[in-house]
């Protein structure tokens, strides 16, 4: 059992039952986070592994592109118009799929950056994700040690930067629901909700300010 529902429990604050319901949400929440997480890890192994195809297909390629430009102009040195007319259609076409690995590779850091942010926001509890999501892309960036929170000149692991910019933007962050009294709870995290809108933390937080009673008596 966790330890702030143990405290409640052998405080009398709840009972035994409300105890178990409060643990069993605990630890289902915990789990789906853990879930969540290794999607996250495999997803990103993923993206790195396609990104350094596309890296690798794009140098090959380019390799390619400054060997037609040596063997046109030679051909044009030569006299030979149609083989340099040759060569420069198959430069044509290269080029072209240059575009299409570069795009592809932009793409790709993209949703990287993507799945790493959102494997470290699943850890905090944030008002809009979306939002700060969105403001976080700005701030990051991909290396060989994978995506990095640039604060300043220096480079910090993702999970570091993202806490010191929540430390920084706290209002873009969940209330705990410490400023509120009464079974309203006003000014708390779970202000007006039912009980089936209540995530643990802010049920064992309303039994903590009202007492079980108040709990037992919201809606379902």
């Amino acid at each position: 059992m966790f330890d702030k529902i143990k405290e409640l429990l052998e405080a009398g604050k709840i009972s035994q039952e409300v105890a178990q319901e409060l643990d069993g949400e605990v630890s289902k929440a915990l789990k789906e986070l853990r879930d969540e997480n290794a999607k996250h890890r495999a997803k990103a192994k993923e993206l790195s592994q396609a990104l350094e195809e596309v890296t690798g297909s794009k140098e090959e390629l380019q390799k390619q592109l400054e060997s037609l430009d040596e063997r046109i102009a030679k051909a044009k040195e030569e006299g030979k118009q149609e083989l340099a007319q040759q060569l420069e259609a198959e430069r044509l076409e290269k080029d072209k799929l240059k575009a299409t690995l570069e795009n592809i590779e932009a793409r790709n850091r993209e949703l990287t950056i993507e799945n790493a942010i959102g494997g470290v926001l699943g850890k905090f509890d944030v008002i809009d994700s979306e939002v700060v999501a969105t403001v976080l892309k700005g701030a990051v960036e991909v290396g060989e040690s994978g995506v990095m929170y640039r604060e300043g000149d220096a480079l910090l692991p993702l999970e570091d930067g993202v806490k010191k910019f929540f430390e920084a933007k706290p209002h873009l962050l969940k209330s705990t629901g410490q400023n509120g009294s009464g079974a309203n709870g006003g000014g708390t995290s779970y202000a007006g909700k039912k009980k089936s809108e209540m995530n643990a933390a802010e049920k064992a937080e309303f039994i903590k300010q009202n007492g079980q009673e108040a709990y037992l008596s919201l809606e379902d």
